[in-house]
């Protein structure tokens, strides 16, 4: 993935949680994706929407990316810093404290 300029996520469906958004985000990689709910939530303003199925929503958001360089470096920063909310020492933690509250 350090080879690329950004991930395309192309789903049509629902999304349970999209791992390789978060992946691709850890590189460093912006990312533009299919705006449906869930994944819209993971990525925030960390990514660029398009309309699943449209191609030209999907050029437009390309375009965008590809164009604007300081835009394109605010998604690279923003990209790495999304990703740090879903390390494995975050995600454990909160695992942990949904456990807690759970079971009491």
């Amino acid at each position: 993935m350090p080879n690329f300029d950004t991930f395309v996520f192309t789903t049509r469906g629902l999304e349970a949680f999209g791992l390789v958004l978060i992946e691709a985000q850890a590189h460093g990689l912006p990312v533009a994706y299919s705006d449906l709910p869930g994944v819209r939530e993971i990525l925030g303003s960390a990514g660029v929407p398009y309309t699943p199925g449209d191609p030209r929503s999907l050029a437009v958001a390309l375009d965008e990316m590809g164009r604007d360089f300081h835009r394109r470096k605010a998604l690279n920063k923003a990209a790495l810093n999304n990703a740090r909310r879903y390390d494995i020492t975050t995600t454990g933690r909160q695992l942990r404290e949904l456990t807690l509250r759970v079971f009491s």
